[in-house]
């Protein structure tokens, strides 16, 4: 998906990218208008990472992180209480979208190890793995919190793993102790239900799969969908990834059947020094 990604990206254009960005809650320091920008070659800390996706969470308003919520005195006198503020910072159908898709990551795409653990939840996630396998992250959001992990090591060096089997594994620990609830989406305005065949194009009834989209006008763009399916000449599922290059599968997280704690496991994966 890597070229797909550069090529939306660039369509639309690096500073419109790079304000979303900033809506999102990123450091403008932190962004540097290239195209690397658009495969994540940015350089954000857990929390910075956590501000972008708490407001894609949040259904597209952004309340800012702190990591102190409140001061109480020893008698119980509360000297402080962080009252975050929440604002619009991007259109709700765009988080839906976004939330949607994290989804799918859990139910069918690199992290279905998690979605296999916790049916029915609807979890969303997104792993992360940075060249030559340095860091790997894991964004997890259920009903009621959103979680970052990040593993690499202090020396910069490789780590022999990928965001799902190093970060999203520690995230799969954590859920052990901190039951996760259901992330039940409700479409905005806007955003409606519409069939897609096997080329892509929007159709009126029916179609290959049913897909998420932000439209006001259903109606025209199914319409416009079937003419362009009509000018077609038949072509293959471009879903079906049997013709495809086929990527290097990611890691899945070690099982546990005798596991010491996380000490253990980060001895296993990392080595003894």
């Amino acid at each position: 998906m890597n070229v797909p990604t550069v090529n939306l990206g660039m369509a639309l254009g690096l500073p419109a990218v790079t304000d979303t960005w900033t809506k999102l809650g990123v450091p403008k320091d932190q962004l540097n208008p290239v195209p690397a920008m658009l495969l994540g070659a940015l350089n954000l800390t857990p929390i910075e990472v956590a501000q972008a996706f708490q407001t894609i969470a949040s259904g597209g308003n952004r309340a800012p992180l702190s990591a102190l919520r409140s001061v109480i005195a020893e008698d119980g006198k509360v000297l402080y209480q962080s009252y975050p503020q929440a604002e619009r910072a991007v259109p709700a159908q765009a988080a839906y979208l976004t939330l949607w898709t994290m989804q799918q990551v859990v139910q069918r795409g690199t992290g279905r190890q998690l979605g296999a653990k916790y049916p029915g939840l609807h979890l969303a996630g997104k792993t992360g793995t940075t060249n030559n396998n340095v860091d790997t992250w894991f964004a997890g959001i259920d009903g009621s919190q959103v979680t970052i992990t990040w593993v690499g090591r202090d020396n910069n060096q490789p780590t022999k793993l990928y965001g799902a089997s190093g970060a999203m594994a520690i995230y799969q620990r954590y859920l052990a102790n901190q039951t996760p609830t259901p992330l039940v989406l409700t479409p905005p305005e806007d955003v409606v239900d519409m069939g897609v065949d096997y080329d892509g194009n929007f159709v009126c009834s029916g179609g290959m799969r049913t897909l998420p989209v932000w439209t006001d006008d259903p109606n025209t763009l199914c319409q416009q969908g079937e003419m362009m399916q009509q000018q077609q000449q038949p072509s293959g599922n471009p879903f079906d990834q049997s013709s495809q290059p086929q990527q290097p599968a990611q890691q899945q997280p070690p099982k546990e059947e005798k596991s010491d704690g996380v000490a253990g496991w980060i001895k296993e994966m990392f080595g003894g020094n």
